[in-house]
């Protein structure tokens, strides 16, 4: 009689269980109905179009789901779960977090059997063995996790498992999880036991949610993550995937040492302090590790660690390590390290490092390294560093370093010793400006100084360099000159343009103990004769600043060679001058 009203009283809690209302579902995006018809297109285009008519995002390992593949559907009212089954072949699990729909590729399938669920004083034990359900296999590996109790453990070489968890007198339900294999739940009803619903346990609640990446385990595949992450854990992140709870709080002494055990990897804490290092799945307040953390998901508000940080998602906020910071994802907000940050996708504020700054996406704000910033794809920045600054895209912004610039596209400001680009529309300002699709003359000229001048002009028509070297061959009067200067072109039509000129040259006047600079100011009429071939001339405006006092044997003495319109002054001259060239290529 007993038996019979226990098995009664069974049946009535799932009955009851069940005609619950579900929230869950009715909510769920996977259920939503829309309506497909497409013939031979594209994967990721009909992926797209199911995006816009459902109103959400989906998320996949872009290695695994083939985009550039042909599917074809007629779908009238089905649900977002058929249509990803027809297209998929049934090869692929869904998981939803809040506007996201992650796909995970599980072509097979599992099964349990449990041969032990029982209350043994404060603890509810459930114990069996994973196989593979087409082969029968005993499947070594495999998670058992429970997310309401944050606890979890590894099926052994013989597939078996046992898994401790906390009495509360609620039913218990464990989750079956392995890279492959589609997901298999299964709920225990534990022994019922009253209890206050006021009580701390009562109150402790975990969410289930997701980590939103296209690449679950990153973090396990850095270096750093391979060097302190046990097997154990790298298994357990290869089949749980996105599956992640969340909770208030961990403590950690090391990776699985900690207050979520094995499971931490699959935690989002809003606190976590480790004392030497941390795995979790992220962190939305506050994470402190004495020498590391690791996570596999986002970071938001601030993360401090004495060594390194490495997060497999964002980064929204601060971000402060001793020697080096690595984020897989993107960073929006600050980053700083003695040596090294790194950011795989964009950047969006501030990048400061003692040695040098690496952001492979496209970087808007600030990067300040020492020896020098690389920035990958389209940005808006400031680089400054003391050696060198590369823009690998187009670069809209200031890059400034004590040695070399370079960027792909630059549309902004080049200041160095030595800039470079492939192509320009903004300004490179240093001794050496090579562009390599830019501006480039190889200039043969004669003014009223110097009978014969050669000069370098390469940039671009906004602004170019100017090296230049001239000499006078006039019997006893030689002089010899060199300088720098800079240029500007305006178009007057095809043919025409006006050339605008400052520099500055050393002029030898038999003696290097005296100082004879010469600064000239021209302006230039060009006239293209042909592609390669151009004639300018043009007035001069010249100063020159001398403390010669004589003419040496066999050297010009400029001072006596021009009427200067300077008068009373020892030091200056003054005068008007001409120039007349060829300009080639």
């Amino acid at each position: 009689m007993l038996n019979k009203i226990h098995g009664f009283l069974y049946c009535f809690i799932l009955l009851l269980l069940s005609s619950l209302p579900n929230r869950a579902h009715a909510n769920s995006i996977l259920s939503k109905n829309i309506s497909v018809h497409v013939t031979q297109m594209r994967l990721g285009t009909v992926l797209k179009t199911i995006e816009e008519k459902g109103n959400f995002y989906f998320s996949y390992n872009s290695n695994i789901v083939k985009t550039d593949s042909l599917v074809t559907v007629n779908a009238d009212n089905w649900t977002i779960k058929e249509v990803l089954d027809h297209m998929l072949s049934y090869r692929f699990e869904y998981r939803e977090a809040k506007n996201f729909v992650i796909l995970r590729y599980a072509p097979l399938q599992l099964t349990i059997v449990t041969d032990k669920a029982a209350t043994e004083g404060d603890s509810y034990t459930i114990s069996g063995t994973v196989t593979d359900e087409q082969t029968g296999k005993k499947l070594p590996n495999a998670s058992v996790y429970s997310h309401e109790e944050l606890q979890s453990a590894l099926t052994d070489k013989d597939g078996r498992f046992e898994l401790n968890l906390h009495n509360q007198g609620r039913p218990v339900t464990i989750t079956i999880g392995k890279e492959f294999y589609k997901d298999t739940t299964i709920t225990f009803l534990a022994d019922v036991k009253v209890i206050s619903t006021d009580t701390a346990a009562a109150k402790k609640k975990t969410l289930l949610g997701y980590i939103l990446s296209n690449d679950y385990d990153g973090v396990e595949k850095t270096a750093l993550g391979k060097l302190f992450l046990s097997t154990k854990q790298q298994i357990q992140a290869a089949n749980l995937g996105g599956l992640i709870a969340q909770a208030p709080f961990q403590a950690s002494a090391i990776p699985g040492v900690s207050t979520h055990g094995d499971f931490s990897g699959q935690v989002v804490n809003v606190v976590s302090l480790n004392a030497v290092g941390g795995y979790n799945a992220g962190v939305e307040g506050f994470e402190l590790g004495l020498i590391f953390n690791l996570d596999k998901g986002d970071v938001g508000a601030v993360q401090i660690a004495g060594i390194f940080n490495v997060v497999g998602g964002s980064v929204n906020g601060v971000q402060l390590g001793g020697l080096y910071n690595n984020v897989l994802g993107n960073v929006r907000g600050i980053q700083l390290s003695l040596m090294h940050n790194s950011v795989k996708q964009d950047l969006n504020g501030i990048q400061l490092s003692g040695l040098y700054n690496h952001t492979r996406g496209s970087v808007r704000g600030i990067q300040l390294g020492a020896i020098g910033n690389i920035a990958g794809k389209n940005s808006d920045a400031v680089q400054v560093a003391a050696i060198g600054n590369i823009a690998s895209q187009k670069f809209d912004g200031l890059q400034v370093a004590g040695l070399f610039n370079y960027a792909k596209h630059l549309t902004g400001v080049q200041i160095g010793l030595v800039n470079i680009a492939d192509t320009s529309s903004g300004f490179s300002i240093g001794l050496l400006n090579i562009i390599n699709s830019g501006y480039h003359k190889l200039v043969i000229s004669t003014n009223e100084t110097q009978n014969l001048n050669l000069a370098f002009k390469n940039g671009n028509s906004k602004l170019y360099t100017i090296w230049q070297g001239g000499l006078r061959f006039d019997g006893d009067g030689k002089l010899y000159s060199f300088g720098l200067g800079f240029g500007r072109e305006f178009g007057l039509g095809r043919k025409l343009a006006i050339n605008t000129e400052l520099g500055s040259s050393y002029l030898y006047q038999g003696t290097w103990l005296k100082t004879n600079q010469l600064s000239k100011f021209n302006l230039d009429l060009t006239f293209k004769t042909a592609k390669m071939f151009s004639i300018s001339a043009g007035p001069s405006l010249n100063f020159l600043y001398s403390d010669q006092r004589s003419r040496v044997d066999g050297y010009a003495y400029v001072r006596d060679l021009h009427h200067s319109f300077i008068e009373g002054n020892r030091n200056w001259t003054g005068w008007v001058g001409w120039s007349v060239g060829i300009n080639l290529f």
